[in-house]
C-alpha cells in the first residue's frame, strides 16, 4: 500500500504559511473588534461604492463648511468685541463732553481734549483688530491693519483744519477731510482695500458676509468728531473758549448721532452671528448623520466579529503546539 508523506522542508513551509495567514486575519479582526468596522469595504458592500463615495464626499464637503463657519465665528466675535470697544470709549467721551459743555472752566476743555485723543487710539486699535493673522476691517486686505496710526491721523487732520477760526470752519474743514471721496482720509488714513470680503458659504443656501469695513461712514463719524475734540486746544486753532465750547457742543451731537449708527452696525454683525451659530449648529448636525449612515455601511458585528476573533486565536495557538512537537520528532525517538 503506497504510504503518502510530506518532507520536513514542505512542511515548515506550510506551516509558516498557515501562521502567516492566521496572524493576518488575528491582526484583520482584531482591527475590527475595536473599530466596529470592517477592513474590507469592497467584500463589505460587494464592490458597489456609489452610496459610500456620496457619504464620503458630502462629508468632505461638511467638514469644508464646518471649519469656515468656525473661522467666521472667530472673526464675527473679534469684530463684535472691537465695535463694543468702541462704543465703551464714545459712552465716555460724550460724558466728559456734557460735562465740559456745562461747565466754565477751561481746565474742563483740557481734560475734554486729553480725553478725545486716547478715545482716537482707542477707536483705532480697535478698527486694526486682527483673528488669526487676518485684519478684520481691512476688506480684501487682510494682511495690513485698515487704519494708520492715530497720531498720524490727527497729524493730518491738524493740517486740514489749521487756521480754522470758528467751530463752523473746522467742522467744514473735518467734514471736506473725512467725507470727500478720494480725499485725505481715503487715501492717507485708511490703508485698507476698497473691496469688501466675499460672503463665506455655509451650505444649504446660506452664507455669512462679514463685508464690514473701517472706511464705514458711522466710524468716519466717530473719529471725525472725536479728533475735532482732541484738536481743540491745539495752537493752530484760533479758537477761544467760548468757541472750543461751541466746538465740543456741535461734536458731542455729532457723537451721539454716530452712536446710532453704530448700535445699526452692532446689531447687523448680531444678526450675522446668529446666523452663524445656527448654521454651525447644523453643520455638525450633518456631519453626526453622515458619519452615522457610513458607519452602518461600514459596520461589523462585534459578535460575530469577537467569536471568529476567538476561533483564530484557538487556531493560531493549535498551530503553535502542532509546529512545537513537530519540531521535536526524530529518527531516534522514533525507533526508540
Amino acid at each position: 500500500m503506497p504510504v503518502t508523506s510530506i518532507g520536513d522542508l514542505a512542511r515548515s513551509y506550510v506551516l509558516r504559511t498557515r501562521n502567516t495567514d492566521l496572524r493576518q486575519s488575528l491582526t484583520r479582526l482584531g482591527q475590527e473588534v475595536a473599530s466596529g468596522r470592517t477592513s474590507d469595504p469592497v467584500a463589505r458592500l460587494g464592490g458597489h461604492f456609489s452610496y459610500l463615495s456620496q457619504i464620503e464626499h458630502d462629508l468632505v464637503l461638511a467638514s469644508s463648511y464646518n471649519t469656515g463657519a468656525k473661522e467666521v465665528q472667530i472673526s464675527a466675535t473679534t469684530m463684535q468685541t472691537a465695535l463694543a470697544r468702541i462704543g465703551e470709549v464714545t459712552d465716555g467721551l460724550v460724558g466728559t463732553l456734557t460735562l465740559a459743555t456745562s461747565a466754565s472752566g477751561p481746565t474742563d476743555l483740557t481734560v475734554a481734549a486729553a480725553d478725545a485723543r486716547g478715545t482716537v487710539e482707542s477707536i483705532v486699535s480697535a478698527l486694526n483688530s486682527s483673528a488669526a493673522g487676518r485684519h478684520l476691517f481691512s476688506g480684501t486686505a487682510v494682511g495690513m491693519p485698515a487704519l494708520a496710526e492715530a497720531g498720524d491721523l490727527l497729524a493730518e487732520l491738524r493740517n486740514a483744519v489749521s487756521g480754522a477760526v470758528s467751530p463752523a470752519d473746522a467742522r467744514a474743514a473735518a467734514d471736506s477731510f473725512f467725507d470727500t471721496p478720494g480725499g485725505a482720509f481715503e487715501s492717507l488714513i485708511y490703508t485698507g482695500s476698497t473691496t469688501s470680503l466675499a460672503p463665506v458659504q455655509l451650505g444649504a443656501g446660506e452664507s455669512a458676509n462679514l463685508d464690514l469695513r473701517a472706511d464705514h461712514v458711522a466710524f468716519r463719524e466717530t473719529l471725525k468728531n472725536a479728533a475735532l475734540v482732541a484738536l481743540a486746544d491745539d495752537p493752530g486753532l484760533a479758537l477761544d473758549d467760548a468757541a472750543r465750547r461751541g466746538l465740543f457742543g456741535d461734536a458731542l451731537n455729532g457723537l451721539l448721532s454716530a452712536k446710532d449708527s453704530q448700535v445699526a452696525v452692532r446689531a447687523d454683525l448680531g444678526f450675522a452671528e446668529e446666523r452663524i451659530a445656527r448654521a454651525g449648529t447644523r453643520i455638525e448636525a450633518e456631519i453626526t448623520s453622515l458619519q452615522l449612515a457610513r458607519n452602518d455601511l461600514l459596520a461589523v458585528d462585534p459578535f460575530d466579529a469577537a467569536t471568529e476573533l476567538e476561533a483564530v486565536q484557538m487556531q493560531l495557538e493549535t498551530l503553535y503546539t502542532v509546529t512545537a512537537r513537530t519540531s521535536r520528532l526524530s529518527l531516534v525517538n522514533f525507533l526508540s
